[in-house]
């Protein structure tokens, strides 16, 4: 199974007195452009995504809605409450084991959570650390979920080199 980690694009800023709640923040019309441009990228690499799962936070689903346009995935995006992104990486496993018979997922969420979910995945424990930028993604390959053994990393890149190969 092959997991490609996205993050939410960038947002307005948690002090701005427009934002009511962190759940609530939208993508900034950069974010926006920045996140279709690295997914045009990554449409490039032609990896076929079965499905796209996102947190339900307003700034993470709309980076969803950007890959499903891009990918032509619009019916294959679920809202996965586990990657909100207050919630612990072991709900997110849990979640993601519902899912262990899709062969190739898309999660989009936020950091810290994302990174240290690619983490685990690749360690399968707390000791690794991973800095996924915003629109950043990495891909990372694991035998099952749950995972037995580490995963490995096949890839992993900023929004500026998604954006690059275009």
């Amino acid at each position: 199974m092959r997991i490609y980690i996205l993050r939410h694009g960038e947002a307005l800023p948690k002090d701005d007195p427009a934002v009511r709640s962190d759940a609530e923040r939208p993508l900034l019309e950069e974010g926006i452009r920045r996140t279709r441009q690295a997914m045009e990228g990554f449409l490039k690499l032609s990896i076929p995504i079965s499905s796209i799962f996102t947190s339900p936070w307003l700034r993470a689903r709309q980076t969803a809605a950007i890959a499903a346009e891009v990918l032509g995935l619009s019916e294959r995006v679920f809202e996965m409450d586990e990657l909100a992104g207050d919630r612990p990486i072991e709900d997110v496993m849990n979640a993601m084991t519902q899912h262990a018979h899709l062969k190739d997922i898309m999660l989009v969420g936020h950091n810290p959570q994302l990174s240290d979910l690619g983490a685990h995945l690749l360690s399968l424990s707390t000791g690794m650390q991973m800095d996924l930028k915003k629109s950043g993604m990495c891909a990372i390959e694991v035998e099952r979920l749950p995972p037995k053994r580490p995963g490995t990393l096949l890839w992993m890149m900023t929004a500026k080199q998604l954006r690059a190969m275009r």
